[in-house]
């Protein structure tokens, strides 16, 4: 191991041990908060409820401006909530395999499902509904922005000590469910099951891999990666508003941002060892 290495892992061993603790406390409300989203998706499986919220919502979407339902509910694209996982895991190193692991999860239960259900969208079904952007018939049960975004929340729930932190990742999860009955992509039981697999889907994972803390170049080597395969996919993804370039350009700003945060965050480690060594 490097003095580089050295210098940075045994302050973030010390930060780990105590985001451990952290999460444990935390695990509690995780689970209070599974509750509530499995008696929600109980109580959506009859049809007259499920079919009542979505006109209710996707109605009301239509006083919005709809390139701001757009913008937000692309945040539940896989490119922009890995883009905001990858700024979280800059200070968060510890989690790099919780979250990597917990990615394969939710993509792989959420295709399955999505393959095997096939069931309609609401465009299939229905006549007079507020549609932005793509018009989708098919795979509609989950919701895989649903499914990201919770991931996103339910690592920030469990990762941070912050009340504050992680009220407002689990308020975001939300709006950015609800905006996908308001652009007309998804039915409110599909958001549920979502919400259930990414909430899931990093507390699993949490189960099963420990808190590990990689050697920095190993950090950022992987995340690096993760940002040019997240860059990748931006490029050759269709995306879903082509009508609103203000969608590209965010999720463009998304990647930028968390390119430049892993880039600070690399200069202060580097500091931060010159400085240890130095003493």
């Amino acid at each position: 191991m490097t003095k580089f290495d050295q210098a940075i892992t045994q302050p973030n061993i010390n930060k780990s041990a105590l985001a451990g603790s952290i999460s444990a406390q935390n695990d509690t409300g995780f689970l209070w908060g599974l509750f509530l989203l499995v008696a929600a998706f109980i109580l959506l499986m009859k049809e007259s409820v499920n079919y009542a919220y979505f006109f209710k919502i996707n109605q009301a979407s239509q006083h919005f401006n709809p390139e701001l339902l757009a913008s937000i509910t692309d945040m539940g694209n896989g490119v922009v909530t890995g883009s905001v996982l990858v700024m979280i895991l800059c200070f968060k190193p510890a989690w790099i395999l919780r979250v990597l692991l917990a990615a394969v999860i939710c993509l792989v239960v959420t295709h399955l499902l999505k393959s095997y259900f096939d069931a309609p969208r609401p465009a299939a079904l229905l006549e007079q509904i507020n549609i932005i952007g793509d018009v989708r018939h098919s795979k509609s049960f989950p919701s895989g922005h649903t499914a990201t975004i919770f991931l996103l929340a339910g690592t920030a729930y469990l990762s941070s000590r912050r009340l504050l932190s992680r009220i407002f990742f689990v308020s975001l999860a939300i709006i950015v469910a609800v905006s996908r009955i308001s652009v007309g992509a998804h039915w409110p039981i599909d958001l549920a099951l979502g919400a259930i697999i990414g909430w899931l889907s990093i507390y699993t994972a949490s189960l099963i891999c420990k808190e590990r803390l990689l050697s920095p170049r190993y950090q950022y080597l992987i995340l690096t990666a993760l940002l040019l395969l997240l860059g990748t996919l931006s490029a050759i993804s269709k995306n879903e508003f082509p009508q609103m370039p203000i969608v590209e350009q965010l999720q463009q700003l998304y990647l930028v941002v968390a390119a430049f945060s892993l880039y600070v965050s690399y200069l202060f480690n580097r500091y931060m060892t010159t400085s240890n060594i130095a003493h």
